[in-house]
């Protein structure tokens, strides 16, 4: 994701990367450093020697903001580093590893005003945040069902055999976490899920596996859902669906309609009425969707529409900033810690309960069985 975030940070027009610790290996940082053109004396091995040198920065060469883009065990250590040396963190998502660590990061925040906030980034969606208005005026009725479906087909082969960094710490539980496609798909479609309908998740089943042979983590994976309003739904989620690479598909249906919205055509929703009529909506301002081959091969990410997503996120997280210094109200849309401590509570749950030795078949799953009919003597 490091390429998309410099692609959003330029495209925000309102930051440059000035500095960095670009890699898990101190040489991996200095050609990365030397290939985006930055003063060999700013790029560094570790991020901690950044953090020593950086802090003691003073004027405008100090960096504004930090963003930790890295394997997920490394969002927590990175963002309270960044913390301790006075710095505002936009990281990507999830916000840790752990329910330990998230806990710890929320205390942070409530111990001192540091500034944070997630890369989730549904709030920049023009045509999201449009549907969620709808949704919230009652344009569906008492919502029945939400079901958010996240499939990628790139891991499907093993990549992290052959090389490649992104899947290899994918499959990793100490870099990834207690669970794969979980923590990276079913996580950012919970909080869509939320987000969108306005329902607070109640109760979760889930049941997950490596489909691939010599896999520990899941890369295949259901969820179940039930609602604080009761109604019922479903996560998809999948690294392994071949030649799927539409990113996350939302879908929510209430008593008066339904609405409807892809990442892969993110500049548009649909409205549908009870008598089954179909209207598209476009927002003014939102950018179309790429249909990019790299889809294919990758995370889903290198797309026109969710860069100019990530982009506004940016403008709205340095808006935060300057407001803050000022002292000044200023409601942002940045999705801060408190959601993302509900979805760290959500990957958490979902992993406890795709665990081996998790089921019970006596409560989670009851045996299917035809029965052998025979004729009665």
């Amino acid at each position: 994701m490091g390429r998309i975030h410099r692609a959003a940070i330029e495209a925000s027009g309102c930051l440059e990367v000035v500095c960095g610790a670009f890699g898990s290996t101190r040489q991996r940082s200095f050609e990365t450093g030397k290939a985006l053109g930055l003063d060999p004396k700013r790029v560094y091995g570790v991020y901690r020697d950044m953090f020593r040198r950086e802090s003691k920065v003073e004027g405008p060469e100090r960096i504004d903001l930090v963003t930790v883009v890295a394997p997920n065990n490394m969002h927590y250590p990175v963002t309270m580093a960044a913390f301790d040396a006075g710095f505002p963190v936009f990281s990507e998502k999830p916000m840790s590893c752990n329910m330990d660590e998230a806990q710890n990061l929320k205390r942070r925040t409530l111990m001192s005003p540091e500034i944070y906030a997630t890369a989730y980034v549904y709030p920049f969606y023009p045509a999201l945040c449009a549907l969620r208005d709808f949704v919230a005026s009652g344009g569906i009725g008492n919502i029945r069902r939400i079901d958010v479906t996240y499939h990628h087909g790139w891991m499907g082969p093993r990549l992290e055999t052959a090389g490649n960094r992104s899947a290899g710490w994918r499959v990793d539980p100490r870099r990834c976490g207690a669970a794969g496609a979980v923590y990276d798909l079913a996580g950012p479609a919970f909080l869509l899920a939320e987000w969108t309908s306005g329902q607070e998740l109640a109760a979760l089943c889930a049941v997950g596996r490596p489909a691939v042979a010599g896999r520990i983590l899941d890369d295949d994976a259901i969820v179940l859902l039930r609602f604080a309003n009761g109604a019922l739904g479903t996560i998809r989620a999948s690294q392994i669906a071949i030649g799927e690479a539409d990113g996350l598909v939302l879908d929510l249906y209430g008593d008066k309609g339904a609405v409807h919205w892809r990442q892969s055509a993110g500049e548009r929703w649909v409205r549908v009425t009870p008598d089954g009529v179909r209207t598209e909506e476009s927002p003014k301002g939102a950018v179309a969707a790429t249909q990019a081959e790299t889809r294919f091969a990758e995370p889903y990410g290198d797309d026109a529409a969710y860069i100019a997503a990530l982009a506004e996120a940016y403008r709205e997280f340095v808006a935060t900033i300057l407001a803050a210094r000022e002292g000044k109200p200023f409601e942002s849309r940045c999705v801060g810690v408190d959601p993302a401590l509900r979805v760290a509570t959500f990957n958490d749950t979902a992993a406890r309960s795709i665990a081996p030795g998790a089921d019970d078949s006596a409560s989670k799953w009851v045996d299917f069985a035809v029965p052998k009919v025979e004729l009665l003597s």
